[in-house]
């Protein structure tokens, strides 16, 4: 309700001068109260004026009415987010201001000097608004511009804080990632994602405690959150305790059955026990939900290279190489079934591939074996 004035009130500040914009502007911690007295009675006298002036220039009460109406079912008081406002709820109120100023400014000038008037103080404003149009599309390049901006002309942002975690993560900018997922806990105690983000990069650099207590407390935050089961799940992998792995990619399927993820790596999980056939299931059905996920056909080639099973190992191999075809491995493992096969030729031309991607172990067994002559 603190914050509902004060929306209203820099929704209509930013129509005239669109600065400070950010993809996401969080509530703030605290609202001074002259904040809110301010921006309640800017609201009574604007909308005095135009009560008044309505007979005169209806055009500036029917702009009023306009913005009015269309802003207040988004400035918070209903909450629908955890966000204090948004540039494009903007949109729809602010064809109430246009009115006002395309009607109800040329009634206010006389007719004689209108033109030379308006005119140019229209086109100066066009021209302003398209470099700012032009500077603002430039945060929104990549999304590490677009939340460092946000973070310079916000405060306490954790939202811009934890997606910069995340993608500066995906460019293995571990440690600045981290540095942005702390601070957003600091601002966002009870937010499971953030926790859930920050276990995942402790994963990545073997920090395995620190990400299964991130991941505890994702789901004590909320319990019914697949994704931090699904990421313990991947520690305990880590930790050779695969049981419990497998116990937390249940709960994960449970709560979200399009987890092919944890369909995937339990599957693994089951592959690393020597359950083969329920590793062949839980792959299948990755690969149902995704036909083209390249790693579920490599690990079903494995598990059915365990079953002996050869031809399907082949043949899973081959579609892993079609999907994604600089995978040595698979390459790698194909080639040692042609081997096994006694199919030398097929084996040596994928240990020449293999060799040509970095690997040249099974070229070498091969040559050593007076196999794969030059």
């Amino acid at each position: 309700m603190a914050n509902a004035p004060i929306a209203f009130v820099t929704y209509l500040t930013k129509t005239f001068w669109p600065q400070d914009m950010a993809v996401f502007y969080p509530f703030p911690s605290q609202i001074p109260i002259w904040h809110v007295v301010g921006a309640t009675f800017l609201i009574i006298v604007i909308s005095t004026f135009v009560i008044v002036k309505a007979r005169r220039v209806p055009y500036f009460f029917v702009s009023w009415l306009w913005y009015a109406t269309t802003i207040l079912p988004v400035i918070g008081i209903i909450q629908i987010g955890d966000f204090a406002m948004a540039d494009r709820y903007h949109y729809l109120p602010s064809i109430g201001i246009a009115i006002g100023l395309a009607w109800g400014i040329p009634s206010l000038i006389n007719e004689n000097i209108r033109g030379k008037i308006l005119f140019p103080i229209g086109m100066a404003f066009f021209i302003v608004l398209s470099v700012l149009s032009w500077k603002q599309c430039g945060y929104w390049k990549n999304s590490i511009t677009l939340f460092s901006h946000a973070l310079q002309v916000t405060k306490d942002n954790y939202l811009a804080h934890s997606n910069l975690g995340l993608f500066l993560c995906t460019e293995g900018k571990i440690n600045e990632a981290l540095d942005h997922y702390n601070k957003a806990i600091r601002i966002k105690k009870d937010n499971a994602i953030i926790y859930t983000n920050r276990g995942v990069v402790f994963t990545k650099t073997g920090k395995y405690y620190e990400a299964i207590n991130d991941f505890n407390e994702a789901i004590r935050l909320k319990p019914d959150y697949a994704d931090a089961y699904s990421g313990r799940g991947n520690v305990y992998v880590k930790l050779d305790q695969h049981q419990i792995a497998i116990e937390d990619y249940n709960k994960a399927i449970v709560l979200n059955h399009n987890d092919i993820k944890a369909y995937n790596n339990r599957g693994v999980a089951y592959y690393i026990l020597g359950q083969y056939q329920q590793a062949v299931e839980d792959y299948n059905e990755a690969i149902r939900q995704k036909p083209d996920y390249a790693y579920a056909y490599y690990n079903r080639g494995n598990a059915y290279y365990k079953l002996g099973q050869y031809q399907r190992v082949v043949e899973n191999y081959s579609e892993t190489i079609r999907l994604k075809p600089s995978y040595v491995r698979a390459y790698n493992n194909r080639g040692n079934v042609y081997f096994l096969q006694d199919e030398d030729r097929l084996g040596c031309r994928d240990a020449q591939k293999t060799c040509e991607l970095g690997e040249c172990k099974l070229l070498k067994w091969a040559k050593g074996r007076g196999l794969c002559s030059d």
